[in-house]
């Protein structure tokens, strides 16, 4: 006898297919734009915050169309969920943004991490995982309620 799979577990599992494509976006974006942007682009802000944010954004979009579309079978025009989605990827983003550069932080003021390789993907990866934590309970019970969602209490 097959189990079915349930629909929590699909829908947990086209938004991780699309997560990974919309990190591998943010990740390529902000890579690039640390190579171009100039060190400290304005008095106060660095260019990985700056880049962080481009990236972020780039990966949002792929995110709102693949997720709306395949995870959420949504084909309406809303105005109204466009606007929760700009809502929810604002927070997500000053998460994704703030902890991106706590994690830097850590990882170059600490003297048993200093020599740790990899800082800035490891910084990335931290970032992009509670970010989508926040992004897949907004999308599920916010953005793309359906009737059919049941929250846990």
């Amino acid at each position: 006898m097959i189990k079915e799979i349930s629909p929590l577990k699909k829908q947990l599992v086209k938004f991780t297919l699309i997560g990974l494509l919309a990190v591998s976006v943010d990740l390529l974006c902000y890579f690039i734009l640390l190579n171009l942007l100039p060190a400290k682009p304005f008095q106060i802000i660095g260019n990985e915050a700056i880049a962080k944010s481009i990236s972020f954004m780039c990966g949002m979009t792929v995110t709102y169309f693949l997720n709306k579309y395949w995870t959420w079978k949504k084909k309406d025009r809303s105005g109204k969920r466009v606007i929760k989605f700009a809502v929810l990827y604002g927070i997500a983003l000053l998460i994704n943004v703030g902890s991106n550069s706590a994690l830097l932080y850590v990882l170059y003021q600490y003297r048993n991490l200093v020599d740790l390789p990899f800082k800035y993907f490891i910084a990335f990866v931290g970032a992009s995982g509670l970010s989508a934590s926040v992004s897949f309970m907004g999308q599920k019970f916010w953005v793309f309620k359906t009737s059919d969602t049941v929250m846990v209490h």
